[in-house]
C-alpha cells in the first residue's frame, strides 16, 4: 500500500512538472513581432555598419605675394669729401731755372707730315723729341716742349712747361716732371697731371709717385740698359687723395695759354733746397711704371712724347753733375771794375737769364743750350 502511494505521489510530481514546463521560454525562440522575420534576416545577412568620420581638415595658409630672391647688399663705400686747407699762391719763377728744348714745330704747322731726322732725338741717351705719331707721322704741337721753368715760394715749388700750342691737345695728354733730390741722375719722385681744364688750380688728375726701392734707371741712368725694375711704384697722392690733400696742383697758366703749371709742397722732398728736375709731355707712354722709358719701350714704336734735359735747383750746376744736364756756356766776362779790398759787395738785381757774381760784383749772363746739334727736319 505504501509503495502504491509513493508511485502515485511521484506520478503527480512528474505531471505537475510537465505542466509548468510548457510555459517556460524556449531557447532561441523568435520574437513575436510583426516584422520579426525581416529583422532577424537583416541581422543575419547585413554587413556591419561602420560610422564614417570626416577626413581631417588640413590647415592652409593664406595666400601671400611671391617672394623674389634678392642679392645680398653690396658693401657701399662712403665717399669722403676732399677738404682743401691751403691753395697755391701766385706763382714765382726763378730766372736762372730754365731749360730749353728743340722746337720741332718751328716751321711746322699743325698736321704737317714730316720725317724727323736725328739731331734732337737720341734714344740711347733718353733725349727724346718725338711729338708725332710715327717717324713719318703727323706733328702734334701740344707735345712739343719749347722750354720749362722752376721757382719756389714757401711752402710751394712751382714748375711749368711751355709747348708750341696747347689749344688742340689730345684729351689723353699727360705732362710732368721727374725730381732728383740726391742728384744721382735718377728721379726719386714723379709729378704728373692730366690735361688741365681751366686756369684755376685743381688737384684733379694730379699724381705724385715715388721710387722707394731705387731701381729707376737701371745700371746707368739715362742709358738704354734694359732695366726691368718697376719704375715709380709708390703712389703718394692721387687727385687729392693721400696723407696731404693739398700736396700737388695743376692748371693752365692764366697768363700763357700754352703753359701747364704745377705747384707742389716742397716738404715732400728730402732735400728741398737743392734738387735736379726735368720735364716730360706724352700720351699713353707717360705712366709711372714705364720709367725710365728707354729701358721699357720699343724705340721704333714709341712716339707722341717729348722730354727736356735736366737742371738743378738751388745751386749753380757743375759740368757733368747730372748725366743728362743741360749744357751751360759762359762767355769770357768783360773786365769789370773790381771792388776795392775790404769794401762790401752790394748784391744787385740782374736781368732775365743773368745772375749776380759776387766775385766781380756784377751781373753775368746765362747761356743755355741743348748739348745736341740743331735739329734737321725734312719736309
Amino acid at each position: 500500500m505504501k509503495q502504491l502511494s509513493k508511485k502515485i505521489f511521484v506520478a503527480v510530481i512528474i505531471f505537475a512538472f510537465a505542466l509548468t514546463s510548457c510555459n517556460l521560454p524556449k531557447p532561441n525562440a523568435a520574437i513575436n513581432t510583426p516584422n520579426a522575420d525581416v529583422i532577424q534576416s537583416a541581422i543575419a545577412t547585413e554587413a556591419p555598419i561602420i560610422a564614417e568620420t570626416a577626413a581631417p581638415i588640413q590647415a592652409t595658409e593664406a595666400p601671400t605675394a611671391e617672394v623674389v630672391p634678392t642679392e645680398p647688399p653690396q658693401n657701399i663705400e662712403t665717399v669722403v669729401p676732399i677738404v682743401h686747407l691751403i691753395n697755391p699762391s701766385d706763382t714765382v719763377w726763378n730766372p736762372d731755372q730754365i731749360t730749353t728744348d728743340c722746337n720741332t714745330g718751328v716751321r711746322m704747322p699743325a698736321g704737317t707730315t714730316q720725317v724727323i731726322i736725328s739731331g734732337c732725338d737720341y734714344w740711347n741717351r733718353e733725349m727724346i723729341e718725338r711729338p708725332a705719331d710715327s717717324a713719318t707721322g703727323t706733328y702734334v704741337p701740344s707735345l712739343d716742349i719749347i722750354w720749362s721753368q722752376a721757382g719756389k715760394l714757401e711752402p710751394w715749388i712751382f714748375l711749368k712747361i711751355n709747348v708750341t700750342n696747347l689749344a688742340d691737345a689730345p684729351k689723353t695728354l699727360k705732362a710732368g716732371f721727374e725730381l732728383d733730390p740726391d742728384l744721382d741722375s735718377r728721379g726719386e719722385f714723379l709729378l704728373t697731371s692730366n690735361l688741365p681744364t681751366s686756369t684755376t688750380w685743381s688737384t684733379d688728375g694730379v699724381q705724385v709717385w715715388q721710387d722707394t726701392n731705387q731701381d729707376n734707371g737701371g745700371t746707368t741712368a739715362f742709358r738704354y740698359d734694359q732695366n726691368t725694375g718697376d719704375g715709380y711704384e709708390t703712389l703718394l697722392f692721387d687727385s687729392g687723395v693721400g696723407d696731404d690733400a693739398d700736396l700737388a696742383w695743376s692748371r693752365i697758366s692764366p697768363k700763357n695759354a700754352n703753359n701747364i703749371e704745377f705747384a707742389f709742397k716742397a716738404a715732400v722732398l728730402p732735400n728741398q733746397k737743392v734738387f735736379g728736375w726735368w720735364s716730360w709731355v706724352g700720351l699713353q707712354e707717360l705712366t709711372a711704371d714705364k720709367f725710365e722709358l728707354v729701358d721699357r719701350a720699343d724705340e721704333s714704336q714709341t712716339w707722341n712724347i717729348d722730354n727736356s734735359c735736366s737742371w738743378i735747383f738751388g745751386t749753380k750746376p757743375k759740368p757733368d753733375q747730372l748725366i743728362n744736364l743741360c749744357a751751360v756756356a759762359e762767355p769770357t766776362p768783360t773786365p769789370a771794375p773790381t771792388t776795392p779790398a775790404g769794401s762790401p759787395c752790394v748784391v744787385k738785381p740782374c736781368r732775365f737769364l743773368q745772375y749776380f757774381d759776387t766775385e766781380t760784383c756784377s751781373c753775368k749772363p746765362f747761356i743755355i743750350f741743348i748739348p745736341t746739334p740743331t735739329p734737321i727736319i725734312i719736309y
